[in-house]
């Protein structure tokens, strides 16, 4: 209990240090862990095992002797006397206001298995709460991936604009050339030049949407990601799996699946006879002793035996409605596996797709490099206008740019069916 209560608070504490440094880089995993101990759900989870162990502490209790102080002080209408008159005898007729003080004790000795089964109870019930915690934290890596394959794509794309850029301003300074010898006609570089705006626009988009997903996985991992952090790029190398046995889904369900089994037996346990020692002392006006009408100390000392009678009624009723909730949890389960499965067909679709396009982005470059290399040539020859050679420039950069968000997105959907496995 030690460790599940301490342990947390040390990674909390680990995870704090590490996030008050500046990255220099940043892995895909790590994210995750940062992102997992840096979340109040995760400080929640510490806190909800913490208060089920004291809570299951706390049952032990009932086995200590129960006390209860009680006092009461009343009056009533009619008192016992004998129905009577007795000669030569005078007994004094009772007080009608009465006054008691006591002090009560229970030893409980065999409660029916009850307090063993709450105990048990208590347990499995925090196990659930801390796995709802671990659920929402897993939750957490699909929505780092969105961020993190974010980043990537950007900064690929932000090195494709600026070769782009050399490139246009390599033609750029053949045009300047051919304008100074009066080959080509100024409108010729104000093309080029306002390309080059246009490119350096494509540029400014991407570095916003690269600064927004970095800030976005600073918030959530709480470390110091910034812009001069170089984010990984993960391998692709996983074994594809249709089984999601890991998932703390599954786990959450089996849990549920136990607590339910454990109020069933609850339930039998409260039904059984149970037995217990009683004292009780005091100080009132009468005492034990109906007669003496005077204040007196009293005690009385016994064993009691109980069969719960009610319980035994209700108890079919009560396992039924047991029986129904643990009906209800397998339902969801179904449901859980279904929906998932169907998810999973999904992106394993996606990847395929993605990996057929990635196969053929290489030769749709490699042609287009070649028709733009060709135009390059035309249009230092005044063979082909400025307009021509800009619309095979943007042909090929858009076949790049293709190519880049096909290999990411390849990528982020391995990733994403390694989530929806629960590897």
């Amino acid at each position: 209990m030690f460790r599940k209560i301490f342990c947390p608070i040390i990674i909390l504490f680990t995870g704090t240090v590490v996030s008050a440094q500046h990255l220099a880089t940043l892995s895909l995993e790590q994210s995750y862990n940062l992102a997992y101990t840096h979340s109040p759900v995760y400080q929640q989870k510490a806190l909800t095992i913490a208060a089920g162990n004291m809570a299951e502490k706390n049952l032990n209790l009932k086995w200590l002797p129960q006390l209860d102080i009680n006092a009461q002080a009343s009056y009533q209408s009619a008192v016992t006397s004998l129905p009577v008159k007795l000669p030569n005898v005078n007994i004094e007729e009772l007080d009608k206001d009465q006054y008691k003080g006591t002090l009560d004790l229970v030893q409980p000795v065999f409660d029916g298995g009850v307090i063993a089964k709450q105990k048990k109870l208590q347990r499995i019930t925090t196990e659930i709460e801390a796995q709802r915690t671990e659920v929402d934290l897993y939750q957490l890596k699909s929505t780092i991936n969105t961020y993190y394959f974010t980043v990537l794509l950007m900064d690929e794309n932000l090195q494709l604009m600026n070769l782009v850029k050399q490139d246009l301003n390599n033609s750029l300074k053949t045009v300047v050339a051919q304008v100074a010898n009066g080959i080509a006609t100024k409108s010729n570089e104000d093309l080029l030049n306002a390309e080059l705006l246009k490119t350096e626009q494509q540029s400014i988009e991407f570095g916003f949407v690269k600064k927004q997903a970095l800030e976005n996985l600073a918030l959530l991992t709480g470390a110091g990601v910034e812009e001069q952090t170089v984010l990984e790029t993960p391998g692709a190398s996983f074994n594809i799996r249709d089984t999601i046995n890991t998932r703390p889904e599954l786990k959450l369900f089996d849990f549920q699946q136990q607590q339910l089994i454990l109020q069933s037996k609850l339930i039998d346990a409260k039904t059984n006879p149970r037995l217990s020692l009683f004292a009780n002392g005091g100080y009132g006006k009468p005492g034990l002793n109906m007669l003496k009408n005077e204040f007196q100390w009293f005690y009385l000392t016994g064993v009691k035996f109980n069969i719960p009678v009610t319980g035994r009624i209700t108890k079919q009723n009560d396992k039924a409605v047991v029986r129904i909730q643990e009906q209800v949890v397998q339902k969801q389960k179904e449901n859980f596996l279904i929906n998932n499965r169907q998810l999973l067909v999904r992106q394993k679709s996606e990847i395929e797709k993605y990996r057929q396009l990635v196969l053929t982005d290489a030769a749709i470059i490699t042609l287009r490099a070649q028709i733009k290399e060709n135009y390059v040539i035309k249009l230092s020859n005044g063979i082909v206008t400025t307009d021509d050679y800009i619309r095979e420039l943007n042909a090929e950069n858009q076949a790049r740019l293709n190519q880049k968000l096909h290999q990411v997105s390849l990528l982020q959907a391995q990733y994403n069916y390694k989530i929806l496995t629960g590897q």
